[in-house]
């Protein structure tokens, strides 16, 4: 028997497909076009909450508490519609109408949202500098999870070392972080190669970043390749 040609079932797992639960205005999603024609972002978001879990080392999310820097709507979308077990998810993210959005919307008890209004010369050029005098209203040592998804990807060598260091405050005893990066062994450092030179694409040395990861009291303690276009390559770091 003649098997079915992929594309016609494609179309047919999205017309019968349930629709998301969770309905979120299309100027909040900015998954890369590459990722937004694979999948919807509540499940593209699925995928990277479970090769997290995984590469962590979890069964569940159940009992984590996980705080998501840099944090979008689609794991917001995916713990909704999908229903993924997890203690809490709090969100950080300098796009203030996002966070307005969610925090009227969401009313699941276990989310909550973080203006962060920090300066980034591509997604949000009027905000604050980072600095070693940057807080976030949460609580020191309280989460089990802290997760940099196109963070890393996107900040000059002197912001990720802000981040790092202001994350590790929040980072519980036996907690982990997971970050992913663009890695290139052929560069001394640092290149950020958009166009601009506004930290739309930023590659990395992998010993030079090893290094900064370190230097900010983290160790690094797994990594794995890429998977493109979902995921760079990815580190899991606990407390030094």
């Amino acid at each position: 028997m003649r098997s079915h040609h992929p594309s016609w079932l494609q179309s047919i797992w999205h017309r019968l497909r349930p629709p998301p639960k969770f309905i979120v205005p299309q100027k909040f999603n900015r998954n890369s076009q590459k990722v937004s024609s694979l999948m919807p972002p509540e499940d593209s978001g699925a995928w990277l909450l479970e090769r997290m879990r995984q590469q962590i080392g979890l069964k569940t999310l159940a009992a984590s508490r996980l705080l998501d820097f840099g944090c979008g709507v689609r794991f917001t979308q995916a713990i909704l519609d999908h229903r993924i077990p997890i203690r809490s998810y709090t969100g950080v993210d300098c796009f203030a109408e996002m966070i307005g959005f969610l925090r009227s919307t969401v009313r699941d008890r276990r989310f909550s949202y973080v203006l962060l209004d920090a300066h980034h010369s591509l997604y949000n050029p009027k905000g604050r500098p980072l600095s070693n005098e940057t807080e976030l209203p949460l609580p020191l040592h309280a989460f089990d999870i802290v997760s940099l998804f196109s963070v890393i990807t996107h900040q000059s060598p002197d912001d990720a070392v802000f981040i790092f260091t202001l994350l590790r405050r929040h980072t519980a005893a036996q907690g982990r972080l997971l970050f992913t990066c663009f890695l290139d062994a052929g560069i001394a450092g640092f290149e950020d190669r958009s166009p601009d030179k506004n930290g739309g694409r930023c590659f990395y040395n992998p010993d030079f970043l090893t290094r900064l990861v370190e230097d900010c009291g983290w160790r690094i303690v797994q990594r794995a390749p890429g998977d493109g276009p979902l995921i760079g390559d990815s580190f899991v770091c606990a407390l030094a």
